[in-house]
């Protein structure tokens, strides 16, 4: 693919599709062994989100020869998090109403979430906490990446 028909939107899309698909089954691993109540394993998912948004950047890096603007990365990380979190959050509203209502009731009684949280309120939790690290990670990233000498080693 030629270097000026890449666009940062297509990878991070890409990216955030493979890293919300990955956080689907991370999320029935979990569920299939029981352990979904405890809540704090869902945040080890954020290394998903870590290695998707740095993949994602090296390969758009790679892509453009190299170069790569700030605000590029920046975007990427955003996106990332935005696609793979509104596809796990479209996942959890189908599970909740399916297969897991139990879990919806478990949330609520965890120190982390409301009492009073709701599908809709989950729906944009999971979107949130899947988009603002998306940021933070990304910008973290670009301290690395935004210097043309700094690149992923290559596959051997």
């Amino acid at each position: 693919m030629a270097s000026g028909n890449v666009s940062y939107q297509s990878v991070s899309i890409k990216y955030g599709i493979i890293v919300g698909i990955v956080h689907i089954v991370y999320f029935l691993l979990m569920w299939a062994s029981g352990l979904q109540e405890t809540v704090e394993l869902s945040f080890f998912s954020g290394i998903f989100l870590v290695v998707g948004i740095i993949v994602a950047i090296s390969r758009f890096k790679r892509m453009k020869n190299g170069m790569i603007h700030y605000f590029q990365g920046l975007g990427i990380g955003a996106t990332v998090g935005a696609v793979s979190s509104i596809i796990l959050a479209i996942f959890m509203m189908i599970f909740v109403s399916t297969l897991g209502q139990d879990y919806l009731f478990s949330l609520q009684s965890s120190y982390l979430f409301p009492e009073s949280l709701s599908k809709l309120s989950l729906f944009l939790i999971t979107i949130i906490y899947g988009t603002v690290p998306g940021v933070i990670i990304g910008f973290i990233a670009m301290q690395w990446f935004k210097r043309p000498d700094h690149t992923m080693p290559e596959r051997i």
